[in-house]
């Protein structure tokens, strides 16, 4: 809401919350956020920034972005998966 983006967006603290996960409460479930290290700084930000507000874990998948960092659901070994399945 506090950038120059906002004077054409026009958002108020009440869309802002709706539309926001970090400005809600966490779920009721153990989450991780993960995100690409090789997706533009602004996503990886918002991807530490939700994990701080939530108390969550993150992870940072080397050498991802966001057209690839769910790749690792098509091998049911990696990482991403044993984190969804427990």
């Amino acid at each position: 809401m506090r950038t120059g983006l906002n004077a054409t967006l026009r958002l108020d603290a009440a869309e802002a919350l709706a539309e926001s996960p970090a400005l809600r409460p966490p779920p009721a479930m153990p989450v991780t956020v993960w995100v690409g290290a090789a997706e533009r700084p602004a996503f990886v930000d918002q991807a530490r920034r939700l994990a701080a507000a939530w108390g969550a874990a993150l992870v940072e998948e080397p050498e991802r972005h966001h057209f690839d960092v769910i790749a690792g659901y098509e091998d049911p070994t990696h990482p991403l998966v044993r984190t969804l399945t427990g």
